[in-house]
């Protein structure tokens, strides 16, 4: 059997910043050596996710860290063991490494300090090691011990003896928080700005073993981003609840009009097969809670320093970037870059689901409203067999009013997954208060004749100029569906609220 490379054989440092062995005496024995006080967990996204429990033990007079790669971390549940491979000692300075191993090198990948503390040895002998660890995350009472099959010894098993972390926090209220329009950018060093996503809303709710993505109206849609099923995996922490948008990027920008393409997919065919053509992306920008502490009182300037230590970023997983103090600027440069606009944030500010505040304020490069789809008039021409425009509405006192008729914005695979939701709702009872049949012209000019009703369940992005005195839309065009918007929410009032003065 060939010998075993060192830790310094493995590892070239003219390319890596890991820090070289200066102990040559060989691996000491954890069931023997004299233990030292402090340990490390290291997060190793290599190949393949897994996580280093580093024990500070003596080498002669010199202090090593005796590492086990543990593939699932240790367990948090009594009856569960983990499986813990005895690697090669690390030397005592690698306690405090944290960056990116390059590619074509060992352990290639992302390291980060997942928890580090002091540690105590309650019991000690050959093969057998009971430990209590004082983290910052992991606090408790674990067992490790060598399996005894033989050809195996590097195989050890980990049980918990006894968790000693502090009972959790409740969870806080699953609901985002809301951003108020206002008129126009302003500069404020007491206020972050970042841009507004063209995206879908979600709450990202993770643990040790799964992620949970929750819409704004609190339903699971985990399944339709299987891309993003691991997010989990890319926090550093026991469990996290991230505020963010699911995106679909392109050319750069995101592009709500792509991600329409998979926003109401439940077949996993389906999903699989268009994931592939329209893969989406987490941007995350705000953290509620952290390893059982709830974070909705915290400021959002220590919120925000939390989630940068907390993800590895990845080509699907990205923190939304933020500016200090000037508005304006970005607010230019998003208006040149064609976005929808940007967001500001009091740094002081607490998170309050569900609410919408002042403390968050958004600007928006183009006016953009949800309304109510109550129709649609018939097409002709290319459109024959489909629609001319939809006929949409908001909620005002007297029920659903009438602002228009929509008939750009639409791609021919827009208009084939559009089709079928409009069909399954056609209904005789005409929706509106107010019939669009004696109100002025629809699409092109040309009076709206025999339009189909529909029951107003569906919700429309819908992006215009201006709304006339007689509460009509100019220049609309369609951006989408809102499968994540209550229809009840699409008032009149809510699209006055967007005219600028």
């Amino acid at each position: 059997m060939p010998k075993a490379k060192t830790y310094n054989e493995k590892r070239r440092f003219d390319e890596t910043t890991e820090p070289p062995a200066k102990v040559f005496r060989g691996d000491v024995d954890p069931g023997s050596a004299r233990p030292g006080k402090t340990f490390v967990i290291h997060q190793h996204h290599a190949t393949r996710l897994h996580f280093d429990l580093r024990l500070e033990m003596m080498n002669g007079k010199t202090p090593v860290l005796v590492s086990w790669a543990v593939p699932k971390n240790l367990p948090l549940k009594k009856g569960k063991m983990h499986l813990a491979v005895h690697v090669e000692d690390h030397p005592f300075d690698y306690g405090s490494f944290s960056g990116t191993i390059p590619k074509g090198n060992y352990g290639a990948g992302e390291v980060r300090i997942f928890d580090s503390g002091t540690y105590e040895v309650l019991e000690q002998e050959p093969g057998k090691l009971s430990f209590r660890l004082d983290g910052r995350r992991a606090r408790g009472v674990w067992h490790i011990f060598q399996t005894a099959k033989e050809g195996e010894e590097k195989n050890w098993l980990v049980r918990l003896r006894e968790d000693e972390r502090p009972e959790p926090d409740p969870l806080p209220t699953l609901a985002p928080m809301m951003a108020t329009l206002v008129d126009e950018p302003f500069d404020d060093d007491a206020w972050i700005f970042e841009p507004k996503w063209d995206g879908v809303r979600a709450l990202a709710t993770c643990s040790e073993s799964e992620t949970m993505l929750l819409s704004r109206t609190g339903n699971d849609v985990t399944s339709t981003y299987p891309e993003l099923a691991k997010l989990h995996e890319r926090m550093v922490c026991f469990d996290a609840i991230v505020d963010g948008e699911i995106v679909a990027m392109h050319k750069g920008r995101p592009s709500f009009e792509r991600l329409q393409s998979r926003i109401n997919l439940q077949n996993p065919r389906d999903i699989t097969r268009v994931a592939k053509e329209i893969p989406v992306s987490f941007i995350a920008y705000d953290l509620l809670y952290l390893d059982g502490t709830s974070l909705i009182k915290t400021p959002l300037e220590e919120r925000k320093e939390l989630l940068e230590e907390l993800l590895v970023v990845s080509d699907n997983v990205q923190i939304s970037p933020v500016v200090r103090g000037e508005g304006t600027t970005l607010y230019e440069a998003a208006n040149a870059q064609s976005l929808e606009g940007i967001v500001a944030k009091k740094l002081s500010s607490p998170y309050r689901p569900g609410k919408r505040a002042k403390e968050w304020l958004k600007v928006k490069t183009t006016m953009e409203a949800e309304l109510v789809i109550g129709g649609w008039s018939k097409g002709e021409g290319a459109r024959s067999t489909s629609f001319g425009a939809l006929l949409v509405g908001a909620w005002d006192g007297d029920g659903l009013r009438y602002v228009g008729s929509v008939g750009t914005g639409f791609s021919d695979r827009t208009m084939d997954d559009l089709m079928p939701k409009l069909q399954a709702l056609v209904t005789d009872e005409m929706p509106f208060a107010d019939d669009p049949r004696q109100m002025g012209t629809g699409r092109f000019g040309k009076p709206i004749r025999d339009p189909v009703w529909v029951t107003p369940e569906l919700v429309a992005r819908v992006e215009f100029r201006e709304l006339t005195s007689t509460g009509r839309l100019r220049a609309p065009s369609f951006k989408g569906l809102r499968a994540d918007v209550d229809p009840a929410e699409c008032t009149f009032e809510s699209l006055e609220a967007l005219i600028p003065g």
